[in-house]
């Protein structure tokens, strides 16, 4: 149950990041159809589709990669104390983003510090597949455009990882890609219409709160384990680890 939680919050937190997403790469997105100005609609909307299904597939990469190895580094650890951690760290990052959510709190962008020097390497190679005419080469624009820093898309990316399971990670960024996706493609026809509901609190305090409702489901259980856990507990426990 805790998967598809954290699966349904992942493609909500997409979507109530659409406006955002727009700020940090709908520019890119609508530079697609510059160089089919004069075209077809349809180029302008394949050129569009094909730099989303690279950038969802980066995504999607980054977290199967992740959760993998943090699976690996839990072989050594119980499996009950491990999916406890899991479950309760990965409510602790669904908190962050309600309170991203709910009042604006701007310590998500701090994060985006931890993959500028990687973006340094990256960005080159990006900026030299502009402009973009071909299908294949917006495919290649949104895998590597995938990798832009971007607090909203780490700290996702750090609820996939604490799942600890690779097919598990790679679902929660891929529904989280998702959520983006009808805005970034359409972003020639959604973009105003998105400016103006980023500036409506009240699609983002419902999303915020629901993100909350998630958290507290999450954490619910390895807390209440703990809170009913005595002080002789943990005698009970060693004792019977020692046997």
């Amino acid at each position: 149950m805790t998967a598809e939680l954290t699966l349904l919050a992942a493609l909500a937190i997409g979507l109530a990041g659409s406006p955002h997403c727009l700020g940090m790469c709908g520019g890119i997105a609508g530079s697609l159809g510059v160089a089919t100005a004069n075209g077809a609609a349809g180029q302008r909307w394949l050129l569009a589709l094909c730099y989303n299904v690279g950038r969802v597939g980066s995504y999607t990469a980054m977290g199967a990669g992740v959760a993998l190895l943090v699976g690996l580094l839990g072989i050594g650890i119980s499996r009950p104390e491990w999916a406890a951690i899991l479950r309760v760290t990965t409510g602790l990052v669904l908190l962050a983003v309600a309170a991203h959510l709910l009042v604006d709190w701007s310590g998500l962008r701090r994060i985006e510090i931890i993959g500028a020097r990687l973006w340094r390497f990256v960005a080159p190679h990006a900026r030299r597949l502009l402009p973009v005419r071909t299908a294949g080469g917006a495919l290649a624009l949104g895998a590597l455009w995938g990798w832009l820093p971007c607090g909203l898309v780490y700290t996702v990316l750090l609820a996939a990882a604490l799942s600890g399971d690779a097919v598990v990670g790679g679902g929660i960024m891929l529904a989280f890609g998702l959520g983006t996706l009808p805005a970034m493609t359409g972003v020639a026809v959604l973009g105003q219409t998105l400016n103006r509901w980023r500036n409506a609190t009240g699609p983002r305090r419902f999303l915020g709160a629901l993100m909350l409702v998630f958290a507290l489901w999450t954490m619910a259980a390895p807390l209440a384990h703990m809170a009913h856990v005595p002080s002789g507990g943990g005698h009970q426990i060693h004792g019977s680890t020692g046997a």
